[in-house]
């Protein structure tokens, strides 16, 4: 007869346990179901203070001063805060590292959209000294506003997200852009192509 109270109360605290179990599994899989940030840049603009591909005596060499203005923005659609670690924006001409920002390390709320801006400095010496910056500029000596010098960007973000202090969302989003940019009329068109890695 004592063993009836016992045999109950197991049974209730089973039947708890699994109730709880699959309200747990079913708010993992729909409400708090890792799901992976989604990063995009944009190339929102070029400053060019010099550009000069003619003799200008007694200085015979082409001289160019350019940055690029990058926006990296982050929608983080987790019911947790994302944390992300330093955001490397890389900037090549024809393969050459020619430019490198980094934005710190920072946080996009849970269910929320962040942008970052970063700015990039040309090291123009490695472009005009590059072989093919010539091959670039050449044809167009004629027509100094079509010149068109070819860039890429790539802009690499990673972080993580914890669900409910357990479950931690690791992920890193990898953006690459290609640019055109025109120094003389200061205008930049950008292709970008975006990959997402999780885990």
């Amino acid at each position: 007869m004592k063993r009836k109270p016992v045999v109950i109360c197991c049974s209730v605290l089973l039947a708890l346990i699994v109730v709880l179990a699959i309200v747990f599994v079913a708010l993992y899989f729909t409400v708090f179901r890792p799901r992976s940030p989604h990063v995009v840049a944009t190339v929102v603009s070029t400053r060019v203070s010099h550009f000069n591909v003619t003799p200008d005596f007694p200085i015979v060499l082409p001289r160019l001063n350019m940055s690029m203005d990058v926006d990296v923005t982050v929608k983080n659609p987790n019911y947790a805060a994302f944390r992300y670690g330093d955001v490397v924006t890389e900037l090549t001409y024809h393969g050459l590292p020619v430019g490198q920002s980094v934005v710190l390390a920072g946080e996009v709320g849970a269910r929320t959209t962040q942008t970052v801006g970063a700015t990039v400095v040309v090291q123009a010496d490695k472009v005009v000294f590059s072989p093919d910056f010539i091959g670039d500029v050449l044809p167009k000596l004629l027509d100094l506003p079509d010149i068109m010098l070819p860039f890429q960007t790539r802009t690499t973000v990673a972080g993580k997200a914890v669900v409910l202090g357990t479950f931690k969302i690791r992920a890193s989003s990898a953006v690459t852009c290609s640019v055109s940019t025109y120094p003389v009329k200061q205008e930049t068109t950008a292709d970008c192509t975006s990959t997402v890695n999780i885990g």
